[in-house]
């Protein structure tokens, strides 16, 4: 079992220093294994990328020394997606969610969050007819992180 949480830590360790290019790498990695994902499954996979490639961003953000990405890492591994977006808005100087993403995607993605939240914490089944948009909803944010942090756009593996 003790190799089992050490493993964990060197994950969280790898992540924690991986550039946000690297990060994106992987992201791209695991959106492919799961491109046949549908429902719920699919939901947490995609904001779990935003928050991935979100909190990556923070970590690593402009005048950041990188012998602090570890710490940094820590402060910000339990925010919340929403948070870590907005506050990669704010170090970029970009416009706020709503305006940089449009209202109603920011809403959607904000409702995607808390369904995602409720599949993994609630161990439930949503039952709604919503996931496409709210998935679709995540990839717009994922797709305009990756565009305002000048990393390749090309998202091939979520289409």
């Amino acid at each position: 079992m003790n190799e089992l949480l050490a493993h964990a830590e060197e994950l969280q360790h790898t992540y924690a220093t991986a550039t946000p290019a690297a990060r994106l790498r992987a992201i791209r990695q695991r959106l492919a294994s799961a491109h046949a994902e549908m429902g719920p499954a699919r939901l947490v996979t995609m904001v779990g990328a935003v928050e991935a490639l979100a909190r990556s961003l923070i970590v690593h953000a402009a005048g950041r020394p990188a012998s602090t990405a570890v710490m940094r890492h820590r402060q910000f591994r339990d925010t919340g997606a929403v948070e870590l977006v907005e506050e990669v808005l704010r170090l970029r100087a970009a416009p706020g969610p709503s305006e940089m993403f449009g209202a109603d995607v920011w809403q959607r993605f904000e409702a995607a969050l808390r369904y995602r939240d409720l599949i993994v914490h609630e161990c439930t089944y949503i039952g709604r007819d919503a996931h496409s948009e709210l998935i679709s909803a995540a990839t717009t944010v994922l797709r305009a992180l990756i565009e305002l942090a000048g990393l390749d756009s090309g998202l091939q593996a979520v289409a």
